[in-house]
């Protein structure tokens, strides 16, 4: 072969490299840009729902993954109570709470990440919904030099992950997980405890103020309507008197504990002040309101709560309904809404208490909410 055809086939072969090193480096941009994206999108989450659901679903597509388990570390069950309970949404298949870090240092014995194909044991453990899974990262989370769970991301691809390769953003991204989950963790813990009243276990009047504007909405968006009921605890006074102050507080907390659960996953609880508690009932019209306020009402009286002799303390209740419509949301002025409401219920409570007490009363919520609006 003369020079020059030597000279020309070292230029295609050196464009040829040249091509693939710029392929690779697009590539390389793209996933850099793809973690970049990812760390932003994990940093804006508020809440450790969301914060989850982004982690567990959305990281799937983000990074053509075929399955994204999380093992969490939660002794006191910090985790656990933001997810669950009435109002809360959150499942998520694919996470698994520990009361113990028993199972975390089987796979991570010393706070490294794992690459390369699972065995079975690694599969069974970190992947128990995904056989399929043949390769994977398995990411320590570490807070503070505390193991605090595990992050598996795992492929259908055998040569997706492997032992030789290099996996630095991949532990950046772990670290940015930690934070965030510790972060959203204490954050909403701290939100949640200044929403609740210490002593019935609760929401506060605070709280109730916040979550009945959300339902009015609610209710205004897809035109349900809403019921608010008022509750007060009979003769509460003469209780103290007799029985002390302790005996009442165990009526409050009982009468708090019975009432979050015997009402529906979707309705919310407070204490409004003293012996008297607040119900939101979304969805409900008046007949299942008033029906459900009765449930709750002979409910109360199968109460046993020891007094200051230990025998049993005779509870009863009264209640007023009133229900938010749709037809009271439309052109509202949301304060007057929110007032017209209290009042009404109020209004049959002093209904029930008037006709005798340990009764359920029910009172229209006026339309001068709406009207005034207009004017």
């Amino acid at each position: 072969m003369s020079s020059s055809g030597n000279v020309a086939e070292e230029n295609r072969r050196l464009r040829r490299i040249v091509s693939t090193m710029r392929q690779e480096a697009e590539r390389n941009d793209a996933l850099l840009q793809t973690f970049f994206n990812a760390e932003l999108h994990l940093l804006s989450c508020t809440t450790l729902a969301q914060l989850l659901d982004y982690i567990l679903r959305e990281f799937r597509d983000g990074f053509g993954l075929d399955a994204v388990t999380l093992m969490l570390l939660d002794p006191e069950d910090a985790a656990r109570g933001l997810l669950e309970g009435p109002g809360k949404s959150g499942h998520f298949p694919n996470l698994r709470l520990l009361n113990g870090q028993g199972p975390l240092r089987e796979i991570h014995p010393r706070d490294e990440l794992f690459c390369g194909e699972p065995d079975e044991g690694f599969r069974r453990v970190c992947f128990p919904h995904h056989p399929e899974v043949v390769s994977c990262a398995i990411l320590p989370l570490i807070r503070e030099g505390c193991l605090i769970g595990s992050l598996g991301l795992g492929s259908t691809d055998a040569a997706r992950f492997s032992h030789r390769l290099s996996y630095d953003y991949v532990s950046h991204l772990a670290s940015v997980v930690s934070v965030c989950i510790e972060n959203c963790i204490s954050r909403e813990t701290l939100q949640h405890l200044s929403s609740i009243d210490a002593l019935t276990r609760v929401l506060n009047r605070r709280a109730l103020q916040q979550q009945l504007i959300y339902e009015i909405k609610r209710c205004n968006r897809i035109g349900e309507s809403l019921a608010y009921v008022f509750l007060d605890i009979d003769h509460f006074k003469a209780v103290n008197d007799q029985h002390g102050h302790v005996a009442g507080d165990r009526i409050l907390r009982a009468v708090g504990q019975l009432l979050s659960e015997k009402v529906r996953g979707t309705d919310s609880v407070a204490r409004y002040g003293g012996e008297e508690f607040a119900i939101l009932l979304p969805g409900c019209d008046l007949r299942e309101a008033i029906r459900l306020a009765e449930m709750l009402r002979e409910a109360l009286g199968q109460l046993r709560v020891p007094g200051r002799d230990g025998r049993p303390v005779p509870i009863t209740a009264s209640l007023g309904v009133t229900i938010c419509e749709r037809q009271h949301t439309e052109a509202v002025d949301l304060a007057i809404l929110v007032e017209d409401l209290v009042h009404a219920a109020d209004q049959a409570l002093y209904a029930s208490k008037n006709g005798g007490r340990n009764r359920t009363s029910s009172q229209a919520c006026p339309l001068r909410a709406a009207r005034r609006a207009q004017q």
